[in-house]
């Protein structure tokens, strides 16, 4: 599977991808280009971890826990939080 330094560093840029198009709604990201990315973005991560969890969602029964604590991860992290899932190297 995947290390766990891996899978810290594919967390990490998933924040900073966070921390970006959230940033795209304010000044002074929002009157540039970049802002624009960064909101299309920011709608792109939201649709498709939405899609992505109905899907895995037979990954986190099996792993145990609540879907509600599985569903803020899940949105945060998307398919590098189920790899650690699967890893057994889930963040606390």
């Amino acid at each position: 599977m995947y290390s766990a330094r891996q899978l810290k560093m594919a967390r990490t840029v998933v924040i900073l991808v966070w921390i970006f198009a959230s940033a795209s709604f304010f000044f002074p990201l929002y009157y540039t280009d970049a802002g624009a990315l960064g909101r299309t973005l920011f709608g792109l991560l939201i649709a498709v971890h939405l899609v992505e969890f109905p899907l895995f969602m037979k990954t986190y029964r099996e792993a145990g826990g609540s879907l509600l604590s599985h569903f803020p991860r899940h949105m945060a992290f998307g398919v590098v939080y189920r790899a650690a899932v699967l890893g057994n190297t889930a963040p606390k």
